[in-house]
């Protein structure tokens, strides 16, 4: 069950939309993700559920899934020493995971030089590091060897974010140059969970008949539910993790006012300027928190137990993110362009910079072709969007050609597939006459 858990990780972004590729990608209004003053090359588009897209992106730094396989394999035999493992992670290792579903999207050209577009969207961003000792965790605990215990790993930092989210972007074209865009962000939270340099133990007692291990976290954890905690789990300010943080049946009480409760604000800005055959571009995304007013609470760890206390409000935060790009247009159907992303986390930052050229290749295909340094270094991106019938666009990009191929030893995947509903090509972005019935 714990592999196919694992291979369920790995796999689910193969299936989702890629970070940075998409960035130059033609005709694509998945674009405002990243900049709300990209304006879309459409006078009209709308996404529908699910086709619409799904965007997804997941890294781990010290070991793939082969790595991990083989160490779960022999963790247990006597002439294995599983600390070589943890030695190749390095000092930490981190986890990254992003996931945005749409749920609804629409747009629109409006008479005086703007565009407007409303967005419903379900997302998730995860950051996980800690030390290299993790890895313990993910064997089982009576598969590791005696004389690894007492195991504790410490410096945990984890992030957990989860929220709906109504967007309502407008981008204006103010001159010929320059062209401004603002995407203020409704968020209804729903699960959040966030710790600072906590720690997690687990003990052996051995006796004649059995062993018994004991895990217990140490430190400080702030956790945002969407519905009360599970009144059996709590034993007056005492919570017992093994009764499970959620009650039974929890979701068949779940109304769509329940969904709405935990509300809070952010805000995405962006500008492009253009200047002779080069544009550029920059913005920066997700400048706000989630706040929990309701079912918000705060565990704390120690000697065995773990305390709970509801509390008026937390706020947990959303990662910043900064994009600035540059792109030139070299000739009536082709461009290449260049892209530094960063994503701040408590526990650091995630640069990446990736080059791209992009393009029109016949009268119904787009593409673009890219690599990304950052993360790590084998990053070969393929974009295309294919016009399959008129007014429907099918979408298909990933990061990590290579890697979908082998994703047993992929550290990276990315990737991602579509269906637009876009009408109307502006006649700033349309090509040579006998080639704009794209």
């Amino acid at each position: 069950m714990k592999r196919l858990l694992l291979l369920a990780i790995v796999a689910v972004p193969f299936l989702a939309t890629a970070q940075n590729t998409a960035y130059f990608m033609e005709r694509l209004p998945q674009k405002l993700s990243f900049n709300p003053a990209f304006v879309p090359e459409v006078n009209f588009y709308l996404g529908l559920p699910g086709i619409g897209g799904i965007t997804s992106n997941f890294y781990n730094s010290g070991f793939n899934y082969n790595e991990l396989d083989y160490f779960m394999d022999n963790v247990s035999k006597p002439n294995y020493n599983p600390d070589d493992f943890v030695t190749s992670i390095g000092d930490f290792n981190r986890f990254n995971a992003e996931m945005q579903v749409n749920i609804f999207s629409v747009g629109f050209r409006t008479k005086k030089d703007g565009y407007f577009s409303f967005n419903v969207t379900a997302s998730n961003i995860t950051n996980f590091r800690a030390a290299s000792d993790i890895a313990y965790l993910l064997a089982d605990a009576d598969e590791i060897q005696d004389e690894d215990f007492p195991i504790q790993i410490d410096d945990i930092d984890l992030l957990s974010n989860t929220y709906w989210t109504y967007s309502f972007t407008y981008s204006r074209k103010i001159n010929e140059k320059l062209t401004v865009g603002v995407s203020p962000k409704l968020n209804f939270n729903q699960f959040a969970i966030k710790t600072e340099d906590i720690g997690y133990r687990i003990e052996l007692e051995e006796n004649e008949f059995n062993k018994e291990y004991t895990q217990y976290p140490l430190g400080e954890v702030l956790l945002g539910m969407p519905t009360e905690i599970n009144p059996k789990a709590v034993d007056g300010n005492e919570l017992d993790l093994d009764r499970g943080l959620f009650p039974d049946d929890w979701p068949d009480g779940i109304t769509l006012s329940d969904l709405h409760r935990n509300a809070s604000f952010s805000m995405d800005m962006g500008a492009t300027y253009s200047l002779n055959e080069w544009l550029f571009s920059a913005s920066i995304l997700n400048m706000g928190t989630s706040t929990w007013r309701k079912d918000a609470y705060r565990l704390y760890g120690n000697n065995e137990e773990i305390q709970i206390s509801e509390e008026e409000k937390i706020r947990i935060g959303i990662p910043a993110k900064i994009y600035i790009g540059a792109v030139r247009q070299f000739s009536p159907r082709w461009n290449y362009g260049l892209m530094l992303g960063n994503t701040f986390f408590h526990s650091g930052s995630m640069p990446s910079a990736t080059v791209s050229l992009n393009g029109y290749v016949g009268s119904a295909l787009s593409t673009s072709v890219s690599y990304t340094a950052g993360y790590k270094f084998d990053n070969l991106g393929l974009g295309l969007r294919l016009r399959v019938f008129p007014g429907l666009d099918l979408f298909m990009v990933t990061d990590n050609i290579i890697q979908a191929f082998n994703y047993k030893k992929a550290h990276r995947l990315s990737a991602t597939f579509g269906i637009n509903l876009a009408v109307g090509v502006n006649d700033e972005f349309k090509l040579p006459v006998d080639e704009t019935e794209l």
